[in-house]
C-alpha cells in the first residue's frame, strides 16, 4: 500500500500581525481518499499565547509538494521542494 507525504507550510501570525517565521513540516497521509490540501485548509490552525500574553496563530499557508511513495530505497529522496528565498518571505508574511 502506498503512502502519500506532503511538504505544507505554515505561518506565524502574532497578536494579528504577520510574524517573520514560517514552518515548513512533512505530512504523513495513509488513506488515499483525503484531498490533503483540503484537508489541511479545513483543519483548525494551532494557537497559543506567549510569554508577551499575544495570541500566537499558525494559519495553513499550503502545499508545497506531495510524493507518493511505497517502501523506498534506503537514502532515497522521498519528498521535496525547491524555492527562492523571497518565495519564503511571501509565505512568511502574506501565504501563497
Amino acid at each position: 500500500m502506498a503512502i502519500r507525504l506532503a511538504i505544507v507550510a505554515y505561518r506565524c501570525v502574532i497578536a494579528g500581525a504577520p510574524g517573520d517565521s514560517l514552518d515548513v513540516q512533512v505530512r504523513y497521509f495513509a488513506d488515499p481518499s483525503i484531498d490533503i490540501e483540503t484537508f489541511l485548509r479545513e483543519a483548525l490552525p494551532h494557537s497559543y499565547v506567549n510569554s508577551a500574553g499575544e495570541t500566537v496563530v499558525w494559519p495553513f499557508v499550503g502545499v508545497l509538494g506531495i510524493d507518493e511513495l511505497d517502501a523506498p530505497e534506503d537514502g532515497a529522496e522521498v519528498v521535496a521542494f525547491i524555492a527562492g528565498c523571497h518565495q519564503f518571505v511571501k509565505w512568511a508574511r502574506t501565504g501563497i
